[in-house]
């Protein structure tokens, strides 16, 4: 799915360029969302991987702090805090204090919400799906927020700054959670557990962390699988052919 907005967006030259050299860097802000999804996901995994930093804590110590020839007691004070509280932390993943105060209180909006607690009360949460495509022969590949198999559905959980339906409807388009849907809606189809429903719970990351409940509509719907076509039928020209155009010659439009 990510190769296909890839594509969609740019070009095959920058998808086989990927490829070759894959970009793994984090952003703060995948960061964090990976964070929170661990947290409604796979809370017993958060737990147990996931320390904030303590909220009324002294300052970190500074470099000159730890090398000055006659610290000050605060000084001391400070280095000896940090250094025993990064060695009981040692492999986790730190948050700042005012992340994982954000986290708790985003999942307390998330359990708040009649619709969405009852989406993520039951069901498989992260599950890969692999699958041949009919229509080309790519293999292809998913993995599903929460995948409940006995209801049919799977539920899609995005962090957002705007949940509005006017927002969201814009953040399904720039990125391409209409094309996520048709690629997932076809890997479980595929894999022989088809599904009536693909919801997106979109989760706001301020205040008052509201969350709302998403379907798309038909043409929506109509429009990520024509998207996903093409992008899949590029691709497997360019496998066929080993050529991964750019854009355009030329002047364009």
């Amino acid at each position: 799915n990510s190769v296909l907005k890839l594509i969609r967006e740019k070009s095959p030259a920058h998808y086989r360029a990927w490829v070759d050299e894959p970009e793994v860097e984090e952003s703060p802000d995948m960061r964090f969302g990976r964070a929170y999804h661990d947290r409604v996901l796979l809370p017993e995994l958060f737990a147990a991987r996931y320390v904030g930093e303590p909220a009324n804590a002294p300052g970190k110590p500074t470099d000159v702090m730890r090398n000055a020839k006659n610290p000050s007691a605060s000084s001391i004070e400070r280095v000896r805090f940090w250094d025993e509280w990064n060695a009981e932390n040692a492999g986790k993943i730190i948050l700042s204090a005012d992340e994982f105060a954000r986290i708790e209180a985003m999942h307390a909006g998330l359990m708040a919400h009649p619709m969405a607690a009852e989406l993520f009360a039951e069901g498989d949460s992260e599950v890969t799906l692999r699958w041949i495509d009919p229509a080309t022969g790519l293999r292809c590949k998913a993995r599903a927020d929460r995948w409940n198999r006995r209801r049919r559905f799977m539920a899609d959980l995005k962090s957002t700054i705007d949940a509005s339906a006017r927002a969201f409807g814009r953040s399904v388009v720039r990125y391409g959670y209409d094309v996520t849907h048709a690629h997932y809606t076809e890997g479980a189809r595929e894999c022989g557990e088809p599904i009536e429903h693909y919801y997106i719970v979109a989760q706001e990351k301020r205040k008052p962390y509201l969350c709302a409940v998403y379907e798309l509509n038909a043409a929506a719907e109509a429009r990520g699988y024509e998207i996903r076509e093409r992008g899949m039928a590029t691709i497997a020209e360019c496998l066929a052919s080993n050529t991964w155009p750019g854009y355009p010659a030329g002047v364009q439009e």
